[in-house]
């Protein structure tokens, strides 16, 4: 990697880590470019080398986080064997998920808290929709036992999902992702069988 490269890379850092902690204090409409370069300790013009405007920031830490998320349930989907059930692979996808949602919890805090842009929420949702929809389009026996259009068992997973990594978050991961694994598991199972009785 050359130097410039280097730099690049470093400066797009120091300008996202700036944005990120005024973000923690401060809405997101009312932080300016300048706010950010003083902040970065940059001029405005560098700041416009890396990105047109705070929008594109934005969008390109959300990409980046959303591109992640992908990554790590496609690295997983590819050491599924064909031995595992359909059950297994959904606790596999949970603890992938619940991990990757432990490292990036700084992150999705800020983003996820009311100083966030509009819509983070729903832009988180359809991204994690889209992975498990291809997650699920592998497996031809589920696909064959669901009695539910699929639009609508995506929509309730991934609502399913985010309610308990937004309540997670708030109690500050006092949960390991093994634990919420099986709290996921719990959960769902209670609302398939009853109450056990």
């Amino acid at each position: 990697m050359s130097i410039y490269v280097e730099k690049n890379r470093r400066t797009k850092r120091l300008i996202q880590d700036s944005f990120l902690q005024m973000l923690e204090n401060k809405p997101f409409e009312a932080i300016t470019i300048g706010d950010i370069a003083k902040r970065a300790k940059i001029n405005r013009g560098t700041f416009y080398l890396h990105y047109k405007d705070k929008f594109d920031l934005l969008e390109q830490i959300e990409q980046k986080l959303f591109a992640d998320l992908g990554t790590h349930i496609d690295q997983l989907q590819s050491r599924y064997t064909a031995t595992l059930t359909f059950e297994e692979e959904q606790e596999r996808l949970a603890v992938t998920f619940f991990s990757f949602i432990e490292r990036q919890s700084p992150v999705l805090k800020i983003l996820l808290s009311d100083h966030g842009r509009a819509g983070f929420h729903l832009r988180f949702r359809d991204a994690f929709a889209e992975k498990v929809r291809l997650n699920l389009e592998k497996n031809k026996d589920f696909n064959a036992k669901l009695k539910v259009p699929l639009e609508y068992f995506l929509s309730f997973i991934t609502s399913a999902f985010l309610g308990l990594i937004e309540q997670w978050l708030q109690d500050g991961l006092d949960q390991t992702p093994q634990e919420m694994t099986a709290l996921y598991i719990d959960i769902i199972s209670f609302i398939r069988d009853g109450n056990g009785a």
